[in-house]
């Protein structure tokens, strides 16, 4: 819930409106509450809220709440009505002649609006009040999102808004030639040029990135070096994107477990749990949960073939092949399975060199790409 208002608002002639800027201009009551069953809030007109006060002039506590769903109903005011209303363009509750006004920060959606309103028989006999006198009047004005629906009459208790919904009744509806088609095709175009917009902004430069057109909504979510493997090898990476999590998580934990076989880790007693963790899709077990813990092991274990213990030993660059290698198992472990096996494909193919495609090559072949 967002309050935008909680304060006194002037009202003058027993009124204030909600407008927003695109609505067109209205006539007088009878635009606005013709056709409705309500005399307290009129929404017959497009974009616009006529709200009826007790108080004639002065200020009248003013509440305005906007909502994500319907607010519960409080019982506790007199009078409660309820109306559909969807702004064309900015809105705001503007005070009668020009006065102060409110932004509300309504969407360009369709709102169902609760008026509901304490003491306007009160204040409807005082007429007018003083800054200095206390609050006759307060009202509270909610709004949520809803489909269209005719307005209705919650609660009446007074005779103030007794004579309005007795008013109204005998209104017809507003004439509108041409005036909700005009709202509609302008919402309509505004909407065209903002999809242009997002057009221009974010799926051209985006198709630039991939030759020309755009792939497949799994393939523009990439990151990393994943992102690099799916435009470097689209087709594959297309195949792997149809393919079950499961299926993608199996590949992912295949290029993992392939790379550490050319360097000649996968059948060490403390490593081939992990490969298999990551085939399975789960947590990497010690000493990989920690990857510096990982490296240590490398460099100590006597049972690590001395070419890769002697690396280790030197301090490897994160772009050297060894590291590139060893790192498959990490990125087979990312949470989303996609995303894991392209990285992990990226990054062997950084460990072994493209003249050696045998890992892209083998996952081809699994998965029936030329």
């Amino acid at each position: 819930m967002r309050t935008v208002l909680d304060d006194e608002v002037d009202v003058s002639y027993s009124q204030i409106y909600v407008k927003s800027e695109e609505a067109p201009d209205f006539g007088g009551m009878d635009d606005t509450f013709g056709g409705q069953s309500n005399g307290l809030c009129g929404a017959a007109w497009p974009g616009t809220l006529w709200l009826v006060t007790g108080l004639h002039y002065g200020g009248v506590g003013f509440r305005v709440e906007v909502h994500d769903e319907c607010p519960e109903l409080d019982d506790s005011w007199e009078e409660i009505v309820v109306a559909s209303y969807r702004p064309l363009g900015r809105a705001s509750l503007a005070e009668w002649g020009g006065g102060e006004s409110w932004e509300l920060g309504l969407e360009d959606v369709d709102y169902r609006v609760r008026y509901s309103a304490s003491g306007m028989d009160l204040a409807f006999e005082a007429h007018t009040r003083e800054d200095d006198a206390p609050v006759i009047d307060r009202y509270l004005l909610q709004f949520w999102p809803c489909p269209p629906e005719p307005d209705q009459v919650v609660k009446q208790t007074g005779g103030t808004a007794a004579y309005w919904h007795e008013t109204v009744t005998k209104l017809p509806p507003p004439s509108l030639p041409g005036l909700v088609e005009e709202a509609r095709l302008k919402a309509e175009r505004e909407e065209w040029n903002r999809e242009a917009e997002r057009i221009r902004t974010e799926v051209v430069p985006e198709a630039v990135h991939w030759g020309g057109t755009l792939p497949s909504p799994a393939l523009q979510q990439l990151c990393g070096g994943a992102r690099e493997m799916a435009m470097a090898e689209r087709e594959l990476a297309e195949a792997l994107a149809a393919e079950s999590p499961q299926r993608q998580r199996e590949i992912a934990g295949w290029v993992a477990r392939r790379a550490y076989q050319e360097i000649g880790l996968a059948e060490l007693d403390w490593v081939a749990p992990a490969l298999t963790d990551v085939e399975q899709g789960r947590p990497l077990p010690p000493p990989f949960h920690v990857v510096a813990l990982a490296w240590q092991r490398l460099q100590s274990d006597p049972s690590v073939p001395q070419r890769v213990a002697a690396m280790a030993r030197e301090g490897i660059d994160q772009k050297s092949p060894m590291s590139n290698a060893v790192s498959t198992l990490f990125a087979a472990a990312q949470p989303d399975p996609f995303q894991a096996a392209l990285a992990a494909l990226y990054t062997g193919i950084e460990a072994f060199g493209t003249e050696r495609r045998f890992l892209q090559d083998e996952v081809k072949e699994q998965l029936g790409v030329d």
